[in-house]
């Protein structure tokens, strides 16, 4: 293995504990993977049953452009996961990571006509990048066609209710939009829960002020700046995500 390969699957496996840390897990469901450095058309996936806390660098499985296992030993895999590994990678050759989750705030504000709204900074940093799509638990060809028709032009694709996909050039970009879209989903909930007058922020403005956030050279929206942070923490309480 290179060490090129190697350094994506410690990618992998830290994010998979970074969603743990933060509780955005749902038992052995849900799943991220990351497209191989050896070989840009072989994606890294999880084995399914395991819960995120136990995933390390040496556990993932590399799977071909058709979801099937290079190994055919191989342990069991979540056929979600694989679809989304075909779907997602083979669509967009710019995106190497992705993190799917099952996320209840995201669901309840998916499972409305109205989506999104600006309640917060985090709902300015996301809504320029998401689309929605309703569910379908059969993941048909039809699906799969409308999944790839969103993705080509989208970072962020909320499945109403059931959860959300979001996608990245790193593993950093992917659970920076996946963190910030369901703290943008909470603020959401808890705004309109509160029998007041909800006051959410003009969309115009909203859309002004994402222009200049974008240009700005004081923050980044990629992740990067929380991602080394991140990392530090893993290494200080579980470094065993490196083996």
């Amino acid at each position: 293995m290179s060490k090129n390969n190697l350094d994506v699957r410690q990618e992998l496996a830290a994010l998979y504990r970074i969603l743990d840390i933060y509780g955005m897990t749902d038992l052995a469901n849900q799943c991220a993977a990351a497209r191989s450095s050896e070989n840009k058309n072989t994606f890294l996936v999880h084995q399914y049953g395991m819960f995120y806390d136990e995933i390390t660098a040496s556990s993932l499985i590399e799977v071909d452009n058709n979801g099937k296992p290079l190994d055919p030993k191989s342990p069991w895999l979540n056929d979600g996961c694989l679809n989304l590994c075909k779907w997602i990678f083979n669509t967009r050759e710019d995106v190497n990571y992705y993190v799917h989750g099952h996320s209840e705030n995201v669901m309840a504000v998916g499972g409305t006509e109205e989506g999104l709204q600006y309640f917060s900074q985090a709902a300015v940093y996301l809504s320029h990048l998401i689309e929605y799509i309703d569910y379908d638990f059969t993941e048909d060809d039809d699906y799969g066609e409308k999944f790839k028709n969103i993705i080509k032009k989208k970072d962020i694709l909320i499945t109403r209710n059931h959860g959300y996909y979001t996608l990245g050039k790193t593993a950093a970009e992917a659970f920076f939009r996946a963190y910030y879209l369901e703290q943008a989903c909470s603020v959401q909930i808890k705004n309109l829960s509160m029998n007041l007058t909800p006051r959410p922020i003009d969309k115009q403005k909203a859309e002004y002020y994402w222009q200049h956030m974008s240009k700005s050279d004081d923050y980044n929206y990629d992740g990067k700046t929380e991602w080394a942070a991140l990392l530090r923490r893993l290494d200080r309480e579980n470094a065993n995500y490196k083996l």
